[in-house]
């Protein structure tokens, strides 16, 4: 008898032991499951955390844009105008430091420069940084692109002269910027108005007249529109319990824009995990955010059930082993609320990018959209070895009808003739875009009688009866039209074949404007493109 007790002593220990033993493999599994499901909600909260920073990154390049536009569309804009136009952005964009133009001015040019400037500022100066905070008068150089108008102004007054070509680095950056003609971002920097902060700027250039090659974009540049952010502004809404890092990876120099906390490079070496997540491209900088959980954040979305497992299955291996199906099936179905999540952010996605690819004015393509869809053709055409046509267009005396009828009356004219060109289009692959400033272009795939497509929408522009007294031409808006075909092949560039389209439209004007002109590819150095 004493055998048999020992023996059920043994097997309830030994039971005991394997419930206790299950009980705590279980828990460690849920306890697992549960870092996964944290893990994946946390990654959800940071890429909309990421997709929040491209958007308002986004928005902050249309407002450059949109000032670009103000500085292309006149040729002497007047402080007034600067300041109404800029205090309408930075009321809407609360979280922009700076919006700035700066004009190209030669070494020939300093002494008339400055002496203009003391009108307004009786203590004006080309001025650059000595050191952090000690400013000097600008050295000589061949050409300098100083602060000519800045607003807010308050704040500001240091910035006023100051000569971006003075340092290297961003010389560099307005260099790329002017040779591209495209935005630029300079990496981290110390900001003129606030030593103590960092942040990054965005310079736009402004040309004078056309800019398709490079060539004309050096010989014509007028100057530089440009935007001063500070990177921790750019966090508009900040997540509890997430210490997160803005770094900038374009050399592969990890420098830290934006730290949320000054603890955070402790908290991420004590943090279980890190997510890194890269930002597309923007301005010719890429950028990352590094962001890892707080203790506070793991406890808030930990649950009990690995806790509770332990307990509930000591007592009853069975009632834990029918709560162990249900909590799965709970697992899954956060899981897959996750994945729903994960979509709708992707969609939320895609129609950022149209929006980035979208002209605000017009609501056609903008120069992004003619770029990447241009080049698509071009390719296809050259897989496909069928002909690509184009339409260069401008609107005849455009500078003048904004003289005469006001900013406002420009904006609505633009819209009208953008509506009226995208009702011409016959297909849905064709495409028309805004070029810039006044300048639309039409891609038209796989087309060969472009000369006739381009005197309807010629006559359509005119049939709309836009009133233009300042126009030569026409009492009414007119357009001219350069158009060009090809057939793409391995011997012919794309940029060759726009500026094809692009010479058709110089000689339209110079004959009298209010034509189409079709020009015939002509062969270059390097390149030859195919006429039809």
């Amino acid at each position: 008898m004493h055998l048999n007790i020992n023996i059920k002593y043994f097997s309830l220990v030994v039971a005991t032991l394997f419930g206790f033993a299950l009980s705590v493999a279980l828990s460690w599994v849920f306890y697992q499951k549960d870092s996964e499901t944290i893990e994946l909600n946390f990654k959800k909260d940071v890429d909309g955390k990421a997709a929040a920073l491209e958007r308002e990154i986004v928005l902050k390049l249309e407002t450059l844009y949109s000032l670009k536009g103000l500085f292309d569309s006149s040729d002497n804009i007047e402080p007034d105008e600067f300041n109404q136009f800029t205090n309408s952005i930075l009321a809407r964009q609360k979280n922009i430091q700076a919006l700035v133009w700066m004009p190209k001015i030669k070494q020939s040019e300093r002494e008339e420069y400055v002496l203009t400037r003391r009108q307004t500022y009786p203590d004006f100066e080309l001025t650059e940084e000595a050191s952090i905070g000690k400013m000097i008068s600008a050295k000589e150089r061949d050409v300098y692109f100083p602060v000519y108008y800045i607003e807010p102004v308050s704040a500001n007054e240091v910035a006023i002269g100051f000569d971006f070509a003075s340092n290297q680095e961003r010389f560099k950056t307005l260099k790329l910027s002017r040779d591209s003609g495209m935005p630029q971002a300079t990496g981290n920097i110390k900001l003129l108005q606030d030593s103590s902060k960092q942040g990054f700027l965005i310079f736009m250039p402004v040309y004078d007249g056309q800019s398709n090659t490079l060539e004309k974009r050096r010989e014509q540049l007028s100057g530089f529109v440009l935007g001063v952010y500070r990177a921790g502004d750019l966090f508009t809404s900040a997540i509890q319990g997430i210490n997160f890092s803005l770094i900038d990876i374009t050399n592969s120099t990890n420098d830290i824009l934006y730290v949320s906390s000054v603890e955070e490079i402790k908290k991420q070496l004590q943090s279980t995990f890190e997510y890194k997540k890269e930002l597309p491209e923007i301005s010719g900088r890429k950028w990352a955010i590094i962001a890892t959980p707080t203790n506070g954040y793991i406890a808030e979305r930990r649950t009990i059930l690995p806790y509770a497992t332990i307990i509930v299955g000591i007592l009853v291996v069975i009632l834990f082993t029918i709560y162990t199906f249900i909590i799965i099936r709970n697992l899954e179905l956060i899981e897959k609320t996750v994945l729903e999540r994960t979509k709708d952010l992707y969609d939320a996605k895609k129609k950022l990018e149209t929006l980035s690819r979208t002209d605000s004015l017009t609501n056609i393509g903008n120069r992004r959209d003619f770029d990447e869809t241009m080049e698509k053709e071009w390719n296809r055409g050259l897989r496909d070895k069928t002909p690509l046509s184009m339409m260069m267009i401008d609107i005849d005396y455009f500078k003048l009808f904004n003289d005469k009828y006001g900013h406002a009356a420009g904006d609505a004219c633009l819209k009208n003739i953008a509506y009226a060109m995208n009702k011409t289009l016959k297909r849905a692959s064709d495409k028309v875009t805004r070029y810039g400033g006044e300048e639309f272009v039409i891609i038209l795939p796989n087309t060969k009688d472009v000369f006739s497509y381009a005197e309807d929408c010629r006559q359509n522009i005119e049939n709309l009866r836009i009133p233009h007294e300042g126009s030569i031409t026409s009492k009414y808006v007119t357009i001219s039209i350069g158009v060009a075909t090809a057939i793409p092949d391995l011997n012919s560039e794309l940029v060759e074949f726009i500026s094809t389209a692009d010479r058709a439209l110089y000689e339209a004007k110079e004959s009298g404007r209010n034509k189409v002109v079709s020009a015939q590819a002509t062969k270059s150095k390097n390149t030859n493109v195919v006429p039809i």
